[in-house]
């Protein structure tokens, strides 16, 4: 805690000082605060970083994008995640993060942000079939069936494997649901 203050304090003394309005400095105050689960100084911080003209990275957006997966704010995840992809002109994937994301939406059963989620990753370029998968066990856990997986897979050029047709059989029986809009 002395140390995080200390920082803080010279965090205090850099912004005073520096014109490079460099955002590693701050992300570093950032992580801290979403280590320590405190979202809402980290927010506060966040938009204190704006005011003073220090423009996000897509490091930036990564950290608010795993701090408010940490509190499963599948909302807030979404916006922020949509902004760490569209921050670069290539995205570098982290697997994690996309698989905790997935785990999160998995357990909530909430096929609407499974569908956004893949969205935004074939805006970056990064769909497979561990992602379809997991967007069909989505759609497992909350009782519904996909409408055109198969077909989406197939313009993504993205190969089913042995659990994407179990998962597919499975969901076969369900429910089917509509496909929500942009995701075809």
């Amino acid at each position: 805690m002395d140390e995080f203050g200390e920082a803080m304090n010279l965090f205090t003394e850099w912004e005073a000082v520096s014109v490079t309005k460099d955002t590693r400095i701050a992300n570093l105050i950032l992580a801290a605060y979403i280590n320590k689960n405190e979202m809402e100084k980290a927010v506060d911080f966040h938009n204190r970083m704006m005011q003073k003209g220090i423009s996000p990275s897509c490091t930036t957006w990564e950290l608010l994008t795993r701090g408010y997966l940490k509190q499963k704010e599948m909302d807030k995840v979404l916006e922020f995640f949509k902004k760490t992809v569209t921050s670069v002109s290539k995205w570098d994937p982290d697997a994690k993060m996309v698989r905790e994301m997935y785990h999160v939406v998995e357990e909530l059963g909430d096929i609407q942000v499974a569908e956004q989620l893949l969205v935004t990753l074939r805006h970056a370029k990064y769909v497979n079939t561990g992602i379809y998968n997991a967007l069909l066990r989505t759609y497992v856990n909350a009782g519904k069936m996909p409408m055109i997986v198969a077909e989406r897979m197939k313009k993504d050029n993205v190969v089913m494997d042995e659990e994407t047709q179990k998962l597919i059989g499975i969901t076969s029986k369900m429910t089917v649901t509509e496909v929500p809009n942009g995701v075809a």
